[in-house]
């Protein structure tokens, strides 16, 4: 379930994908929303995972 948001919000190289967010109205992010992403889009030591999963939520990215 994680990876299908992770591939809708991160670019191949592992980097949050901000234009596919602003698609679905995201367009501001704050500080922590940010590390959070990077964390998530680089696999670097995952953060807590239920909190991850609702800011993508926020961020439009939604498992189908």
């Amino acid at each position: 379930m994680m990876q299908e948001m992770v591939k809708q919000c991160c670019t191949d190289d592992g980097k949050p994908d901000f234009a596919k967010m602003e698609r679905y109205g995201k367009q501001q992010f704050s500080d922590d929303e940010l590390a959070m992403l990077k964390q998530c889009c680089g696999r670097e030591g995952m953060p807590d995972v239920e909190k991850m999963k609702q800011m993508m939520e926020r961020c439009g990215c939604r498992v189908a």
